[in-house]
């Protein structure tokens, strides 16, 4: 994550805000604070996929409290619009997200583990 002591999220923050600085050049009449706390957003959730963390540590840490409708709402843009894509290797896919946003009447529940130490496929079904 380019040796940062954050890990993945600060640099994400930086990239993000760095896409909606150049965003707002193209755009002047967005605002560049908008901006740039929504494509950092969009960027953390989309790797991270915490969208109410990564909008209240970026609202909070900016000073930016009334842009927390907005930053939340790139935030779930962006779980959504990546839900299935795994950009880390380890990163497990979102399977409760599937089964809200597609809901057939014969398919059957996922599989929730418990415990991440439980044996494979001994999860209990809800």
């Amino acid at each position: 994550a380019g040796g940062y002591r954050g890990g993945y999220i600060f640099p994400f923050f930086s990239a993000g805000a760095a896409f909606g600085r150049a965003f707002c050049f193209a755009f002047p009449s967005v605002s560049p604070i908008i901006a740039t706390l929504c494509f950092a957003a969009g960027i953390n959730v989309a790797i991270t996929r915490t969208a109410l963390a990564t909008s209240l540590i970026l609202a909070f840490l900016s000073g930016e409290q009334m842009a927390l409708p907005a930053i939340l709402a790139s935030a779930i843009i962006s779980l959504f619009a990546t839900g299935y894509m795994p950009f880390i290797k380890a990163q497990l896919t979102r399977s409760d997200i599937d089964f809200s946003l597609f809901y057939r009447k014969n398919r059957p529940a996922p599989v929730v583990q418990d415990s991440f130490m439980a044996p494979k496929g001994q999860g209990v079904s809800r």
